[in-house]
């Protein structure tokens, strides 16, 4: 019976990374559902274009900056963010201490 938890287990953490992150498969727009524990209701994304992200925060769009994707890290150069979990469709992301949760458009 432990044996058959301890796969069951593994099996159900398999499926949060079941895609690998890569410059490829982020591309697109990426709804925040929530920072931080709470709902954003003001339509927030990250968009990823080619190599370049994006914020659009409160209907505005930020400047972009150049990015990379190393392992789990989102790498901008001068900060990175932290891919916590990743479906292809889901995304939890750690940026400056605050956790993202943000869903494919």
């Amino acid at each position: 019976m432990k044996n058959l938890t301890l796969i069951l287990c593994l099996l159900l953490s398999a499926q949060v990374w079941s895609a690998d992150i890569t410059q490829d498969n982020i591309q697109g727009a990426w709804a925040i559902i929530s920072m931080a524990g709470m709902p954003d209701e003001e339509g927030d994304m990250w968009e990823f274009e080619g190599n370049q992200f994006y914020q659009n925060l409160g209907g505005r769009r930020i400047s972009p900056d150049p990015f990379v994707v190393k392992d789990n890290v989102i790498d901008l150069g001068y900060y990175q963010i932290k891919v916590l979990e990743f479906t292809g469709k889901t995304m939890k992301a750690d940026m400056a201490g605050f956790v993202y949760e943000l869903k494919k458009k």
